[in-house]
């Protein structure tokens, strides 16, 4: 069975130019997302898998799978570990 992530409900976020700025309201630190990272941050706004997310930005970007499974791997650990996403 695939773990479904989504935001976590108490994380705010504002768009500046082509960065995505996430304020964690629990912490109070703030996060900033590079384009890509955006794009998976979009995608986690419904219950969405690990494996759905790689497939997603497979189609969407010019990235070998491996590369991404492992790139979406890391940045999804580091949500995580900020207490940005939760189990949905």
């Amino acid at each position: 069975m695939h773990q479904l992530l989504r935001r976590a409900d108490d994380v705010f976020e504002a768009s500046v130019d082509d960065v995505t700025l996430l304020l964690n309201a629990e912490t109070g630190r703030y996060h900033s997302l590079n384009p890509v990272a955006a794009r998976i941050w979009d995608l986690l706004a419904e219950p969405v898998d690990e494996e759905a997310i790689v497939a997603g930005l497979l189609a969407e970007f010019d990235v070998t799978p491996d590369d991404c499974r492992q790139a979406v791997s890391t940045f999804l650990t580091g949500l995580r570990e900020r207490g940005l996403v939760t189990e949905a």
